[in-house]
């Protein structure tokens, strides 16, 4: 009897502890599947929204005809109107609640910033009609060195209203915030010598329209050492960004939740040192090296971005994409995910300067996403997963890159995706993959605007593709080719092989041909 009850109570320990492995592993999956999202990056967020707490209707309001310098010393609402030439408005308030609202107003400074400001608890900013703000080649040598925008605020900075902010800076940066700079609204034309808007600790857009030429980066935040702050955030607008330097530029996190953002930039487009987040929006990029550069973290959930040129498309240590719709065409690598910080594509001849690392990771999940890379389409110091979504791939047609190339690992778990290009370092979609998939090594180079086909026993299209360059290597896989079916291939309408799926990946044609003298696929695998 006794016996009995311990093999009955050992019973139910045994099924507790399987429960609570489940469990684990459930709450692990859980976790990560979190963790792949933009969702994570907000834990690293400090958004500063005091200036909307701020009652005005306790302050007073006064009116004032600009004919000379202004000084705001006190909590209230400064209605400015007129022009001022040889002049600027200064902000020494302490702790005071500052409102400026700038009606029609022109102001020139030729020795130093139009508007300056100290000291306040927040300096909100308010544009009706059409405003235009100027400085000069040479600030006076009073000012404290890092006094370098036509509006400088020391204290938290906020746009809003509808009217139009008209920026030349001749010296340096248009807007500068040494706290956090919040735009909400209205129209802003930045001509810059160096940064057009720059915030120390965060700049944080919620609506607009942005036109900003730049001799160095357009829009950037530079706190690299308060836990929080370091980062730019845009949830809507319109933007026009051209840049000598980068686009975004960021210490912390980049995220976008919605907005147009068009490019064109001499370094990077979209750039942090840590972690960038897309979740909405549309982004045209034209960029002199990557479109996109994280030093640790790349999350696409959704939007549109079209990267129409880059040195390196998408570039980060970890790279997930979940949805959305990615279109790269990029002169080296479309998709990069290496460890470490990069290098300007105009300082570095050759391919990336990563090492190799197996914390390294490209993972697609969901989305739409085609490359056009005359270096390796998707490259991983790591690995690349394939768990949804339709990926495609126009590769290199030099020898020395691939369509695809992970060094540690292919893996096609969902999805579909198919990869075109040279032989030499071709890799196929993954022996251990669980969804099939063909590596064909073509007899002879086949031409740009080739469509290749993969029908079923039944003449039905399953994969299909018109290749927009020449390559003599196909990595195809889908969710249609099964264990036991039998497919062919056509090139053009024409049959080129039939073939049967008897193991994960079927081999089509033999590596070692070498069309072209082509290095063979398998005798090298490269971080």
């Amino acid at each position: 009897m006794t016996r009995s009850r311990s093999r009955f109570e050992w019973r139910w320990l045994i099924l507790v502890v399987a429960f609570a492995a489940v469990l684990a592993v459930a709450i692990m999956l859980n976790t990560n599947t979190t963790d792949n999202s933009v969702s994570k990056l907000l834990g690293g967020i400090k958004t500063d929204n005091s200036d909307l707490n701020v009652n005005w209707e306790r302050y007073q309001s006064i009116d004032v005809k600009l004919s000379e310098t202004l000084k705001i010393t006190e909590s209230g609402t400064y209605h400015l109107t007129g022009s001022l030439e040889n002049g600027q408005i200064i902000v020494d308030a302490g702790v005071s609640e500052v409102r400026i609202i700038l009606d029609n107003v022109t102001i020139s400074n030729p020795t130093g910033p139009a508007i300056l400001a100290y000291n306040a608890e927040n300096l909100v900013i308010e544009l009706v009609g059409d405003n235009v703000l100027m400085d000069g080649v040479f600030y006076d040598s009073n000012y404290d060195p890092d006094v370098s925008g036509v509006i400088y605020s020391k204290a938290d900075l906020a746009f809003t209203g509808k009217g139009t902010l008209d920026i030349t800076a001749n010296f340096a940066d248009g807007i500068v915030g040494k706290d956090d700079v919040v735009i909400r609204d209205g129209n802003y034309i930045i001509n810059a010598n160096d940064d057009g808007i720059r915030g120390k600790d965060s700049v944080y857009i919620t609506g607009g329209n942005f036109t900003i030429n730049s001799g160095d980066d357009a829009i950037k935040s530079t706190n690299d050492t308060d836990y929080g702050k370091g980062f730019v955030m845009i949830e809507n607008g319109e933007y026009l960004l051209r840049a000598t330097g980068k686009g975004l530029n960021a210490q912390n996190t980049v995220l976008i939740y919605g907005g147009n953002l068009i490019f064109a930039t001499n370094d990077d487009a979209v750039h942090s040192n840590s972690y960038v987040g897309l979740v909405d929006g549309t982004l045209t990029i034209d960029s002199g090296d990557d479109g996109i550069h994280a030093n640790k973290e790349i999350v696409v959930d959704g939007g549109t971005v079209n990267i129409t040129k880059s040195y390196e498309g998408i570039e980060a240590q970890v790279i997930t994409v979940n949805n959305g719709m990615i279109n790269i065409v990029a002169s080296d690598d479309g998709i990069n995910a290496g460890g470490g910080a990069d290098s300007s594509a105009n300082n570095r001849p050759g391919a990336s300067p990563f090492d190799a690392d197996e914390s390294c990771i490209v993972t697609i999940n969901g989305g739409t996403v085609y490359i056009n890379a005359a270096g390796d389409g998707i490259d991983s110091n790591g690995y690349l997963i394939f768990n949804g979504g339709s990926t495609v791939v126009d590769g290199p047609t030099n020898n020395g890159n691939g369509a695809l190339d992970a060094g540690a690992g292919i893996s096609l778990e969902g999805g579909e995706a198919i990869a075109v290009g040279a032989a030499g370092m071709a890799e196929s979609l993954g022996k251990d993959s669980d969804v099939c998939n063909i590596s064909v090594f073509f007899t002879s180079v086949q031409k740009a605007g080739t469509v290749v086909e993969i029908r079923n026993a039944d003449d039905e299209i399953i994969m299909s593709h018109t290749a927009a360059k020449s390559f003599s290597h196909l990595a195809a896989g889908s969710e249609k080719l099964t264990l036991g079916g039998t497919y062919t291939i056509y090139l053009n309408n024409n049959e080129y092989q039939s073939f049967t799926i008897l193991e994960v990946t079927t081999t089509i044609g033999n590596s070692n041909i070498n069309p072209n003298n082509m290095v063979p696929g398998d005798t090298m695998k490269r971080p």
